[in-house]
């Protein structure tokens, strides 16, 4: 009995891997999410939208949401936490940098980048 099950489970495994063109409407809903949580694929978890994002993933167009910025108290100012792919706030960040209004920490931790500034970004 445990040789069939585990049969099974290696069968659609197996399946998945080797095919070259995986017809993802006909996996189950638990093979999907166990597929998108191996990738690391951040979407709802609807069926369809499921297989809309490991579609692009295949096709290498998937890219992760950017990540918002965060902020904490400090003192007279507030550590900001800046993901890498957001331009627009490390421009921001570079400018007050060159006003000296905001100071690099040499921190990158949660894929952000850290700085000290009086002020929130806008």
């Amino acid at each position: 009995m445990w040789g069939f099950f585990i049969f099974g489970i290696f069968q659609n495994i197996t399946y998945i891997c080797f095919m070259s063109e995986v017809d993802y409407n006909k996996l189950r809903l638990d093979v999907l999410e166990k597929m998108i949580h191996t990738r690391g694929i951040e979407c709802k978890m609807r069926k369809d939208e499921m297989i809309k994002m490991l579609r692009l993933d295949d096709e290498g167009k998937y890219e992760p949401p950017m990540k918002e910025t965060t902020y904490i108290k400090d003192g007279n100012g507030f550590i900001v936490g800046i993901d890498i792919k957001n331009k627009n706030h490390l421009i921001q960040i570079g400018n007050l940098m060159i006003k000296k209004e905001a100071r690099n920490l040499h921190r990158y931790c949660d894929d952000r980048l850290q700085y000290w500034s009086t002020q929130k970004l806008i």
